[in-house]
């Protein structure tokens, strides 16, 4: 049996009880039904095996995929190096930090995620007829899905998120040092259909 498989199921509809935050963790599993492929895991400090790497930093370690609660705003992904106690979180063009609900992107498929090229014009067509991963939402008007998006910057592959809810207009934020920075032109973490 694949240990990085979610197994503990009970027999209603597939419910899974040890990856409770899975990609569509704002929808209830009875509901909607939830690949499983990808998923969220708690972040306790260390990397999980079956985590996602997403990049590197300036040194070429690697870094994740993160996501935390940021009270009044929403849960928004990032970057996350091992070993942080808290993320930055790019949210109103300031870093925020937060320790709350930390979690960290992890896959049972090592072909189920990839990365894919695009702009803020073009991302509601390079993601047509496919599975843009969801990695959080923000609060304003109304609640926004964020995709994932990386960018190179400085020597670094960045983790950010993206507003892909309005055509034309989906544009990537991430936080560099300290400051966020808006990025046009970055690729997009789409759930892909292949397997190992």
């Amino acid at each position: 049996m694949n240990p990085h498989k979610c197994h503990h199921h009970d027999h209603q509809k597939d419910k899974c009880h040890q990856c409770c935050c899975c990609c569509h963790q704002y929808h209830h599993h009875d509901h909607h039904r939830v690949p499983t492929d990808y998923y969220w895991r708690d972040y306790t400090g260390e990397i999980p095996e079956d985590a996602f790497r997403s990049g590197h930093d300036s040194n070429h370690r690697p870094t994740y995929i993160g996501q935390a609660f940021l009270s009044d705003m929403g849960i928004i992904p990032t970057t996350l190096y091992p070993g942080q106690e808290s993320l930055k979180l790019p949210c109103n063009w300031k870093v925020n930090y937060s320790d709350i609900g930390i979690k960290i992107l992890c896959t049972s498929n090592c072909n189920s995620l990839s990365w894919e090229n695009t702009t803020a014009n073009e991302l509601h067509l390079t993601s047509a007829g496919k599975q843009a991963v969801i990695g959080g939402y923000q609060k304003g008007q109304k609640r926004l899905l964020l995709n994932i998006g990386r960018v190179h910057h400085h020597g670094e592959l960045l983790v950010g998120k993206v507003h892909g809810n309005v055509p034309g207009e989906a544009v990537m934020y991430f936080v560099a040092g300290h400051k966020e920075i808006a990025a046009e032109s970055y690729q997009v973490l789409i759930q892909s259909t292949n397997s190992c």
